[in-house]
């Protein structure tokens, strides 16, 4: 798993559920990344303690992508399933309800989480902040 130095500091991804393992994780931290990134398609409320929880474990800004999507946006057949859905869906049922969010060293959210639908968030990464830079 690479951390790349560019920059804005370290940069490094890992994707989604590879975020709960710890040896992945201290993989990254031993390499000194900065800048965390999370893509994810995981809506659950748990999602953002793993993220904060993962900003102090590092001392690392954590920015997590999720996927905010309808029923409509998915391709037709009406034979497409959802698992664990009981109610019917309509076009705007939403089927992930987001959840992006900016994370500092401290644990503190600095942008997010955003469960509204489509939007870009943003947050000012002040450095002196990340314990990788003591």
């Amino acid at each position: 798993m690479p951390v790349f130095d560019t920059p804005l500091g370290k940069l490094g991804a890992v994707i989604c559920w590879e975020n709960r393992m710890p040896l992945l994780r201290t993989a990254m931290y031993s390499k000194g990344i900065e800048i965390y990134c999370a893509p994810t398609a995981d809506d659950w409320d748990s999602w953002q303690a793993t993220m904060a929880h993962i900003a102090v474990e590092g001392g690392c800004f954590v920015l997590s992508a999720n996927q905010f999507c309808r029923r409509k946006d998915y391709p037709p057949p009406l034979e497409y399933l959802f698992t664990g859905i009981e109610e019917e869906l309509e076009p705007d049922s939403v089927v992930c309800k987001g959840g992006s969010v900016i994370i500092s060293p401290s644990g503190t959210v600095l942008a997010g989480p955003n469960y509204s639908g489509e939007a870009l968030i943003s947050a000012d990464l002040a450095f002196r902040n990340c314990s990788c830079w003591a």
